[in-house]
C-alpha cells in the first residue's frame, strides 16, 4: 500500500511537471507563430506598396481625369477607432515594353461592352495579347483587354491596329484621334502567371481574424487569405509638404486624406505622398489562464492605442511596423 501511494504521488508530480512544461511550450510556440504571421503579413503588404505607382505614375497626366484609374498609388481606408483595422490598397501596372501613353491615329467608337471599334496607334511595339489597356480622353476612360491575335502591325506604315474587349469604364463613347491616348497597364492574369496590373486591397476579416487580399483591377477577383490570427492593421501616409524630397509629417487617412476625398485631389496633392508606414498586430492561439497582456498596444510611437477587452488580455500579441517608400511616385514626381 505504501509503495502504491508513493507511486501515485510520483505519477501526480510527473503529470504536473509535464502539464507546466506543455503549457510553456504552447506559449512559446504561440508567440513564435504570432511573430511569423506578423512578419509575413507585413512583407506581403510592403511588397505591393513598394511597387505602387509602377506603370501608373508615368501616365499620371493622361489618367488624371479618369475616375476609374486616378493615379493614386496607395489608398488607406481608416477604421472607425484605433481598435478597428484600416485597409490598404495599392495600385500598380506592369507593362514590360511601354511606360508612357500612346496617341491615337484615328477615331475609335465604343458602342457597348460587346461592340468596340479597333484602336489604331503609332506604336509598332509595346502591346501584346492579354494586355490590359486604358483608352483615356479627359473624363472618359475605357478599360479593355487585347484579344488573342489582336495586335496587327502594318508593314507599310508601322502603325498598330488593336482589337480589344472592353471590360469596365465608359461603354458608349468615341475617342478622338486628336486628344485621346492609350495606356498599357501590363498583362492580365493567365493560367501560369499572376496579373502584372492590380488594385490590390489588404484588409482584416474581423469575424475570423485573418488578413485577406483582393484585386479590384481590372475586375473584382477572388478574396484570398494571406495569414491568420491578425487582429489589427494600421497605416499612415508619409507626406512631403514642402517638396524637398523627404517626409515631413505622418498623416492618418482622415480629412483631406480620407478615401472619399483623396480621389478628388489634384496631382500636386497626390505627389506629396512619398511613403506609407504600416503596423500589424497578430495574436497567439493560446488562451492563457492569467492576464498576460493588459494593454493598450501602442503603434506609431504611441499615436495609436489599441485597448484590449478583459478576454483579449489573456492572449499574447506581436506588433510589427515598417516604412515603405513610394519609389515609383518619387521617380516620376515633377
Amino acid at each position: 500500500m505504501i509503495g502504491l501511494v508513493i507511486g501515485m504521488l510520483m505519477v501526480l508530480v510527473i503529470f504536473q511537471v509535464y502539464q507546466v512544461n506543455e503549457g510553456q511550450k504552447r506559449t512559446v510556440t504561440g508567440g513564435s507563430d504570432a511573430q511569423q504571421n506578423a512578419g509575413y503579413g507585413l512583407f506581403m503588404i510592403g511588397r505591393d506598396i513598394s511597387i505602387a505607382g509602377n506603370g501608373i505614375a508615368s501616365s499620371a497626366v493622361a489618367l488624371d481625369g479618369c475616375a476609374l484609374l486616378r493615379p493614386v498609388p496607395v489608398v488607406i481606408t481608416a477604421g472607425a477607432t484605433d481598435n478597428d483595422p484600416d485597409s490598404v490598397t495599392a495600385l500598380y501596372g506592369g507593362s514590360s515594353s511601354l511606360s508612357t501613353p500612346v496617341a491615337f491615329l484615328g477615331n475609335a467608337t465604343i458602342a457597348s461592352a460587346s461592340s468596340a471599334g479597333p484602336y489604331q496607334v503609332a506604336s509598332p511595339i509595346g502591346f501584346s495579347p492579354n494586355d490590359v489597356i486604358a483608352a483615356v480622353q479627359g473624363a472618359n476612360c475605357t478599360l479593355s483587354t487585347i484579344n488573342t491575335g489582336g495586335v496587327v502591325v502594318s508593314s507599310t506604315t508601322g502603325y498598330a491596329t488593336i482589337t480589344h474587349t472592353p471590360i469596365a469604364g465608359n461603354m458608349a463613347t468615341t475617342y478622338n484621334a486628336i486628344s485621346a491616348a492609350l495606356v498599357n497597364l501590363g498583362p492580365a492574369a493567365s493560367a501560369s502567371k499572376d496579373p502584372a496590373v492590380a488594385r490590390a486591397m489588404y484588409f482584416i476579416d474581423t469575424a475570423t481574424n485573418t488578413l485577406r487580399t483582393q484585386n479590384h483591377l481590372p475586375l473584382d477577383g477572388t478574396i484570398n487569405t494571406v495569414v491568420s490570427d491578425v487582429v489589427n492593421l494600421k497605416a499612415q501616409f508619409g507626406l512631403d509638404t514642402d517638396n524637398d524630397g523627404t517626409v515631413d509629417t505622418w498623416q492618418a487617412a482622415t480629412g483631406l486624406w480620407s478615401t472619399a476625398n483623396l480621389a478628388t485631389q489634384p496631382l500636386a496633392t497626390l505627389l506629396q505622398i512619398r511613403a506609407v508606414r504600416v503596423a500589424i498586430v497578430t495574436r497567439s492561439e493560446q488562451y492563457e489562464k492569467d492576464v498576460v497582456t493588459p494593454g493598450p498596444l501602442l503603434m506609431f510611437d504611441g499615436a495609436i492605442k489599441m485597448n484590449l477587452t478583459a478576454d483579449q488580455q489573456h492572449y499574447r500579441y506581436k506588433e510589427l511596423e515598417t516604412i515603405v517608400p513610394l519609389r515609383n511616385a518619387v521617380w516620376n514626381a515633377s
